[in-house]
């Protein structure tokens, strides 16, 4: 028997993104991926070579000046800016080099701002953040303040608040920039813990030894898809 072919979560059809100028500035020039469920993969390249434009794009954070996005089937070129904010909330989850942690809210408030405007009710949103703050090994820094927490506990406390309302992709830029080796090193492995619990993952990154860790890596040159590891 045939084994059915993943379902595609991330597709970018000849996306190209530039930037006013004289000339215009060419960040994307011409991006085709595919990104299937249960995926993880890493997007390299050096600096200039338009990996954060594309993560911008793939997250529907900033529209392409050409081309097509289309998350689980959905044309994001159709929608509008309203109905793109409402699916960011719903299908794509964040992870930031800086954590963007709310200063005053605690690790469990924290991971519950990931379904704030979706509707879900404050107990609901409550035990949500509770199970996933047990999920990433933080089970005792429920009540814990951001400044009460190290580097790494607060990377996997946005890494939590990524996952809040199971989104259909997770997309994560430089995660481990602001982490020492030893945290670095933990924070990938709970990513392979993730992405075996079947969480889809895209990292933007430079670090060399997390995107050789990964199962898939694209490379990026000047606004150009310069290889495809899975293409191999």
């Amino acid at each position: 028997m045939i084994q059915e072919e993943k379902s595609v979560v991330l597709e970018l059809l000849g996306v190209e993104k530039s930037y006013p100028g004289n000339p215009p500035v060419g960040a994307l020039r011409g991006i085709d991926l595919l990104v299937r469920k249960g995926e993880l993969l890493a997007l390299v390249g050096t600096s200039g070579s338009g990996k954060s434009t594309m993560l911008n794009v793939m997250g529907a954070l900033d529209r392409p000046t050409a081309g097509n996005v289309f998350i689980e089937g959905q044309d994001l070129s159709n929608l509008s800016d309203r109905q793109l904010s409402s699916l960011r909330g719903r299908r794509i989850g964040f992870i930031f080099q800086q954590f963007h942690l709310i200063a005053g809210m605690s690790a469990v408030e924290n991971v519950s701002t990931g379904l704030l405007y979706q509707g879900i009710s404050r107990s609901r949103r409550h035990s949500d953040a509770i199970a996933l703050l047990h999920r990433v090994g933080l089970g005792d820094r429920l009540a814990h303040l951001p400044h009460q927490l190290s580097g790494g506990e607060q990377q996997r406390v946005a890494i939590a608040r990524a996952l809040m309302g199971e989104p259909a992709i997770i997309l994560a830029d430089e995660l481990t920039g602001n982490l020492d080796s030893k945290t670095s090193e933990e924070i990938i492995e709970l990513l392979h813990q993730l992405n075996k619990d079947g969480s889809t993952i895209v990292v933007v990154t430079h670090d060399g030894a997390l995107a050789q860790s990964f199962p898939g890596m694209v490379t990026l040159l000047d606004g150009l898809v310069a290889n495809d590891s899975r293409a191999a």
